[in-house]
């Protein structure tokens, strides 16, 4: 079993896309960019799929917590890097509107998924429609960042740079949580 492997990937999409809605805060596009990069578009959307299945697997256990003991849940959010209490008001503020929507939009302004997850549960909305709707905004997501990373990389082969698309994806990935972590650490 090596590196390009694809159910070696297939697995880490799973255990990553699961990890990232309970506890983890590495987005799992990180690893679905670098899967275009190693198997194409099409492989790296079938990658996308089974993530966003454990993404919203993931998601109805932070929102089982966040029903029984949205406390605790809350606390658990706070540890984790960069969530801070203007995120988890921010999303509670956003489940007494048009929550699907609002999950949908979160997932690319900054508002990572388990807080949605954990204030779905404090709020009482139903756990069917949540995975639902949790499954096609991770997808949705998933897919932006597949199709962006395609999109560059076509790019860089249309004017033969093709060489330095890993290269490439490593310094966007590190220019992202940059940006992230600047924004984040003056929020605190």
């Amino acid at each position: 079993m090596g590196v390009k492997d694809p159910r070696l990937w297939l697995a880490a999409a799973v255990l990553w896309g699961c990890a990232e809605a309970t506890f983890f805060f590495i987005v799992p596009d990180v690893l679905l960019t670098a899967a275009v990069l190693v198997f194409g578009l099409s492989r790296a959307f079938r990658f996308a799929v089974v993530a966003a299945i454990a993404a919203a697997l993931g998601g109805l256990f932070m929102m089982r917590w966040g029903a029984q003991d949205a406390e605790s849940a809350r606390t658990f959010l706070l540890s984790v890097p960069l969530i801070g209490d203007d995120l988890i008001t921010r999303v509670q503020a956003e489940n007494n509107g048009a929550w699907p929507v609002n999950l949908t939009l979160g997932a690319v302004t900054g508002a990572p998924y388990k807080i949605y997850a954990v204030e779905a549960g404090a709020a009482g909305i139903n756990a069917a429609l949540f995975a639902i709707v949790s499954f096609i905004a991770r997808l949705l997501r998933f897919s932006l960042a597949i199709g962006l990373a395609a999109g560059g990389f076509a790019l860089a082969r249309r004017f033969g740079l093709q060489r330095l698309n890993a290269a490439g994806l490593a310094f966007a990935w590190s220019l992202i949580y940059a940006a992230y972590f600047a924004i984040r650490s003056g929020v605190h």
